[in-house]
């Protein structure tokens, strides 16, 4: 009988790991709970004196997905959107840690995931650092299932309650936008060669990990190629828009239409009155020159959708954030206005496409189709949003560089399970679809290695708070997901789920939900609580289908 004792931690629940997380000694058994066709993950550090440990898995029902996990370093505490004039990130480094963040910054958190399709795990510093994803058999029967984790001589039983739930193919629709010039950079690939389409492939199939049937494409000056005659070009994005496609992706979320232009200095202009072309940032769109432009670029645009069978398959964007930092009244009103003016010629040239937009206000009715406040905006306005929801309307959410301090969002220095609760609070407030900004949005020079707090082009505020514009990591050969993007999957099926939970009582359904969310700003973020929460979400579905 073997007694050695090993040293180390294992978890099932939604919380981040630390290269010093203090280690104990490891339990001989670890339950999870999970539906038919889910993919729950378990983490595991384990203290040994060897270079590289190799990690198996016994049993019937399930495929084991192996990954190593990566540090990254946090540099940068997030700020509580007062401090230091409001600034993103706290330059300055307090004294204390904020009440909001898990650790004071500087500091490293295992979020990258390598994969290891064999199962071997390097060490550092005398610990092994490895993550697995359970992948179920198809026909996987429900009820409790035993599994063995075996590594370095340390062996875990795995007691798997597999519930008689099935869930169904993506219910709730999500987008995180995705950098093609970051893609390539970041991978040193030239585009448009057969490596560069291969990786959008790659990215493709990441999506698809996330539940994600939506994939962004920025049009920019870059396709237009004379002004005189006028002519665009768009050919070149035929085979990257193909990719999405052929991996199983199924809408095409383009723009934007307009743009805010940009100051002498170079800077965006981000308080301005005057929107622009997209792709002519020095024409106003409503001047003659503008609008004449726009109306070529729609129907050059609508042509070559057309002649691919495209065209109905679109999500449109005409401006991001139409109502976010403006100066009076008047200045919005004429936002307003050149957007409806823009929202026009998106009907004219694509019938049946649908207006996306990140907004703040409901203000833009009748320009907007899927509205989309942040989770501020939502609740700041929840009686007007809950209203267009009882019209029939569709309203998302979405977080980004904010909101900040206690208010949910997937920042690095935040619990892991705020990005998860994140879809909790979709559920709870009847919203029906969720976006966020950042994939991969890394800017040339930057190394998510290195540093995780992203450049801020606007020039409002400070840097991006860390792990902001990505959760997914740039790696050799292949995209890296993150533990933050293990969330975010884990969050649309919890998303899913709850909606067939409400669709069957929705007054059990929010009674649960309300165990865990309140509202976006307070709420149990305590991942042993919430695991019981989400095995009570499973067992409601399997009573009520019986």
């Amino acid at each position: 009988m073997n007694t050695t004792q090993h040293y180390g931690c294992i978890t099932a629940r939604e919380e981040f790991l630390y290269p010093d997380t203090e280690l104990s000694l490891l339990p001989d058994s670890l339950r999870l709970a999970m539906p038919r066709n889910g993919r729950p993950g378990i983490q595991l550090m384990l203290k040994t004196d060897k270079k590289q440990v190799h990690a198996s898995l016994s049993g019937n029902g399930f495929q084991p997905e192996w990954f190593s996990m990566r540090k990254v370093p946090v540099e940068y505490n997030t700020g509580d959107g007062q401090q230091q004039g409001g600034a993103m990130v706290l330059e300055e480094r307090p004294e204390q840690k904020p009440s909001y963040a898990t650790r004071l910054a500087p500091f490293d958190v295992y979020d990258c995931l390598v994969p290891s399709e064999d199962g071997d795990i390097s060490t550092e510093n005398g610990v092994a650092a490895l993550y697995f994803c359970l992948i179920p058999d198809e026909n996987i029967a429900p009820g409790v299932h035993q599994l063995t984790l075996q590594v370095d001589g340390y062996a875990c039983q795995i007691e798997v309650a597999v519930y008689p739930v099935q869930l169904p193919e993506e219910y709730f629709p999500v987008t995180n936008w995705f950098g093609l010039d970051a893609m390539a950079h970041c991978h040193g690939l030239e585009m448009y060669t057969e490596e560069y389409y291969e990786m959008v492939r790659k990215y493709a199939r990441l999506l698809r990990r996330m539940h994600q049937k939506i994939f962004f494409i920025e049009l920019d000056s870059s396709v237009l190629v004379s002004r005189d005659p006028v002519q665009f070009d768009f050919e070149p994005l035929r085979p990257i828009i193909q990719c999405f496609f052929d991996e199983g992706l199924d809408t095409l979320e383009i723009g934007p239409l307009l743009s805010r232009g940009f100051l002498p200095d170079g800077m965006p202009d981000m308080y301005t009155a005057e929107f622009r072309c997209a792709v002519a940032p020095d024409l106003p769109l409503e001047s003659p020159e503008g609008y004449a432009l726009t109306v070529e670029y729609m129907k050059s645009l609508s042509a070559f959708l057309k002649q691919y069978g495209w065209d109905k398959r679109i999500l449109f964007h005409i401006h991001d954030e139409p109502d976010i930092h403006f100066r009076t009244d008047e200045d919005l009103d004429a936002r307003r206005r050149q957007y409806y003016l823009a929202a026009s010629l998106v009907r004219r040239y694509f019938p049946g496409a649908r207006t996306i937009e990140a907004v703040d206000s409901p203000r833009f009715y009748g320009g907007v189709d899927i509205w989309t406040p942040s989770t501020v905006g939502y609740e700041k306005n929840k009686e007007a949003f809950d209203r267009f929801t009882a019209l029939g309307e569709e309203v998302w959410t979405y977080v980004c560089c904010g909101p900040e301090g206690e208010w949910l969002n997937r920042f690095l220095d935040f619990d892991l399970i705020k990005g998860r609760l994140l879809f909790w609070g979709c559920s709870q407030n009847r919203i029906s679809g969720f976006l966020h900004w950042g994939l991969n949005r890394f800017p040339k020079g930057m190394d998510p290695f290195q540093a995780t707090s992203c450049h801020n082009p606007t020039g409002i505020g400070t840097n991006f708070p860390c792990g902001d514009a990505f959760i997914a990591y740039p790696g050799d050969g292949e995209p890296w997901p993150g533990m933050r993007l293990e969330a975010h999957r884990r969050g649309v099926e919890d998303a899913t789920l709850l909606a067939m939970l409400r669709s069957k009582n929705a007054s059990a359904h929010d009674e649960l939900v309300a165990k865990v969310f309140t509202d976006n700003s307070h709420y149990q973020s305590d991942p042993a609580l919430f695991e019981q929460v989400y095995e009570q979400l499973l067992k409601l579905l399997s009573e009520m289908d019986q």
